[in-house]
């Protein structure tokens, strides 16, 4: 089958006065439709400077692609110019990050944020774009989604701006989604609710799913196969049961040991 989306052999610099912060150093994998790839490590081990660059987020400068390829369906992002990138982002790859309240406008309504990704992507009218932002929050699950779409991001709780965030990031139907840390700041009921969403929408969309988290736990409940990093390198790759029953290095094993009562859903 083929990938939707293969990093070979990136690197990632920041080059700034202080010196070069070499943040990613040759990693590579690669995930299919339908498939949840997590990509896991210890903070500054390089797995979201690794996620940004797949949508070519990370600032430029200071960051520099000195080598590598993002290649999205054979395209490598790494070459095209911001003007292809702006069409493909929201379009093809789309992004929900850790925390909402950073990610949201504080001062538009969350319905109006969500129609704006219509309207940009699809040229949608402004009519069309209403119409498809209350869909797609309907689909993210949340209730009453007319009223909702009429409220700014302050009047929400935790787990629906998360969900607004996934409605945003879904609603061009992209193929492939990243999900940086999306359940790191919510509490365990609500994080459940939104993994379970984010499984319902992949199977309903047969979308690829690149989950970027510490926890091995979502890890163990959702992902399909596993990418180990550590600074800024892949030290372990494959199916999540293998590697959870039998992890080859010890940086996977203490990893492992610091995860209570682990289990593969």
């Amino acid at each position: 089958m083929t990938s939707l989306l293969e990093i070979k052999d990136l690197h990632v610099e920041f080059r700034l006065g202080t010196g070069t912060v070499h943040a990613v150093e040759g990693v590579g994998f690669a995930v299919e439709a339908g498939e949840t790839l997590a990509v896991v490590g210890e903070s500054g081990s390089g797995k979201t400077a690794t996620a940004l660059s797949a949508l070519r987020l990370n600032p430029e400068p200071p960051c520099v692609y000195p080598a590598g390829e993002v290649l999205l369906n054979g395209r490598d992002l790494l070459r095209l110019s911001e003007k292809d990138l702006r069409r493909i982002r929201g379009n093809e790859v789309a992004m929900v990050f850790q925390d909402p309240m950073t990610s949201l406008n504080p001062l538009k309504r969350v319905g109006a944020q969500v129609a704006e990704v219509l309207r940009r992507h699809q040229n949608a009218s402004r009519g069309q774009a209403r119409e498809g932002a209350v869909a797609a929050l309907r689909e993210a699950g949340i209730p009453d989604p007319e009223r909702r779409a009429d409220q700014y991001p302050h009047q929400l709780s935790g787990g629906l701006r998360q969900r607004v965030m996934i409605a945003m990031a879904l609603v061009g139907r992209p193929r492939v989604l990243i999900a940086d840390e999306p359940t790191t700041a919510l509490d365990v009921t609500v994080q459940a609710q939104i993994l379970e969403l984010l499984v319902d929408l992949q199977r309903r969309h047969g979308m690829a799913i690149v989950l970027i988290t510490h926890d091995l736990g979502v890890v163990a409940e959702v992902a399909d196969r596993v990418v180990v990093m550590r600074r800024g390198r892949v030290v372990e790759t494959g199916d999540v049961t293998a590697v959870f029953e039998a992890p080859q290095e010890d940086y996977t094993r203490e990893l492992l040991r610091a995860t209570p009562k682990l289990e593969r859903a």
